[in-house]
């Protein structure tokens, strides 16, 4: 696990503090990460921008891919253009799921306002997130 993270330029102090975070990383396997890793680059994640995701939010790495997927699937059907921009500012979007992202666009909706307005203003806006 440690030699996988080094090879994306993350030190062993900042690997320790993932580790603090997130204890169950200790126990993935290389092919886990790596496999966390292509998720990234499917969406057009640099090195640099893989770097940043991982090392900030350390329980992507303890996500299914499956959840993942799901959730990307869901943020690209609804019209987010940028994901690996957005990834890279907001990290712990990816600790969400695809019905929570779904339901909070729901929600806008019944209130009026179009699915393009709210991805728009999510997109420019990465605190929003925080309220789902």
């Amino acid at each position: 696990m440690e030699e996988t993270l080094k090879n994306l330029e993350i030190s062993e102090e900042t690997i320790g503090q993932m580790i603090e975070v997130c204890p169950n990383i200790k126990e993935l396997s290389k092919m886990e990460i790596l496999e966390k890793i292509e998720i990234l680059k499917k969406i057009n994640c640099n090195n640099i921008q893989i770097r940043n995701i991982v090392s900030s939010n350390p329980m992507y790495l303890d996500r299914s891919n499956t959840d993942v997927d799901k959730l990307i699937k869901k943020m690209d059907e609804v019209g987010f253009s940028t994901l690996n921009i957005l990834f890279d500012g907001n990290p712990y979007i990816l600790n969400l799921d695809a019905f929570e992202i779904e339901n909070y666009i729901k929600e806008r909706q019944k209130n009026g306002e179009l699915l393009e307005d709210i991805v728009d203003n999510m997109e420019s806006n990465l605190y929003v997130f925080q309220e789902i």
